[in-house]
């Protein structure tokens, strides 16, 4: 009976872990290229960020007139 216990975990560790992890890590890999691929994304980052920075600017120029005046 013990044998057959060992069996099922070689199964499961040799097999379906192993199985599991390559899946894994094509999976991450065409997640990667995808996201490195994508160029609209990128720059729509980059123009959020700018937009971000400009609007925090604009607050940060807005409260030193309010505090000077």
């Amino acid at each position: 009976m013990d044998s057959d216990v060992g069996g099922w975990l070689w199964l499961v560790i040799d097999v379906v872990f192993v199985a599991v992890l390559i899946a894994a890590l094509i999976y991450g890999t065409v997640m990667w290229r995808t996201r490195r691929n994508g160029r609209a994304l990128e720059q729509a980052s980059e123009q959020a960020t700018k937009t971000l920075y400009e609007r925090e600017a604009e607050n940060e120029r807005k409260t030193q007139r309010d505090h000077a005046a």
